[in-house]
């Protein structure tokens, strides 16, 4: 994400707000890279005992593999998280620069008059975090249902061996392999982490919804813009007090 971009999300969300988008792009994008580095070894790090030939060693995979995440393997749960909930940010993030642009335009065109374009933007807010839970949740319970949380130590693979023109399917018998994750303990425990992440962000995301709903003060307060620009007001005052006693205290020195 551009830094320009990363500084606009930011500022444009509540303090609940930039806690869960800093959370999403560091410790959700910090699993996304581990997953990825060991979906890209599965198959070296995937081993079967005895030893098998290449094509059985694949369907013993895909065994596990479909036995384990029948519906989306845990990259693919972590990479769609991570891709909807910053393009949420992104999006809503330039919708409130492009709406608190027409706010201002309409406060200096009639300052007598109260516009409401704060309260459109502090419902599409609203929207916004509302969105970002249900989604959340929904990608939880998909992943709690379908994935194997712990994964086992042994995996048992039964196949067949393969046919050739001389033997018969009477003769065809199934054989029994013990096969093995190499990394299932790192993976099993990137599973509980994926799910205490979403837990997190899920707490603050309703963290937020209260603080939008429960706070009097308006929208243009809590933004987390709002709030820096107040505290550098603040530091730029306490500077010049400072600079003002400073000078005070010289001159008293010199008379």
């Amino acid at each position: 994400m551009d830094t320009s971009l990363f500084k606009l999300a930011l500022t444009s969300q509540t303090i609940f707000g930039a806690v869960q988008l800093l959370v999403v792009l560091f410790a959700i994008g910090g699993v996304l890279v581990s997953l990825e580095v060991y979906h890209a070894n599965d198959r070296l790090t995937f081993s079967c005992s005895p030893q098998p030939d290449d094509f059985t060693k694949q369907l013993c995979y895909d065994k596990y593999t479909s036995t384990m995440s029948p519906w989306l393997i845990p990259r693919n749960v972590v990479a769609i998280i991570y891709g909807v909930l910053c393009g949420c940010w992104i999006c809503f993030s330039l919708y409130s620069v492009v709406k608190i642009r027409q706010i201002k335009r309409d406060e200096e065109a009639q300052p007598d008059q109260r516009p409401t374009g704060w309260r459109t933007l502090h419902c599409m807010y609203n929207i916004h975090v509302v969105f970002r839970l249900l989604f959340l949740g929904g990608m939880i319970a998909a992943f709690c249902s379908s994935q194997t949380l712990d994964l086992p130590s042994v995996f048992e693979c039964s196949t067949r061996p393969q046919a050739n023109k001389t033997a018969t399917s009477v003769n065809q018998t199934e054989s029994t392999m013990q096969c093995n994750d190499l990394h299932y303990k790192e993976k099993s425990n990137l599973n509980i982490v994926i799910l205490v992440i979403a837990a997190l962000v899920t707490i603050l995301g309703i963290s937020e919804l209260l603080q939008l709903t429960l706070t009097r003060k308006p929208l243009q307060e809590m933004l987390l813009g709002n709030v820096l620009d107040v505290t550098n007001n603040l530091d730029m005052e306490n500077v010049l007090a400072t600079e003002d006693n400073s000078s005070g205290e010289t001159k008293n020195i010199e008379n």
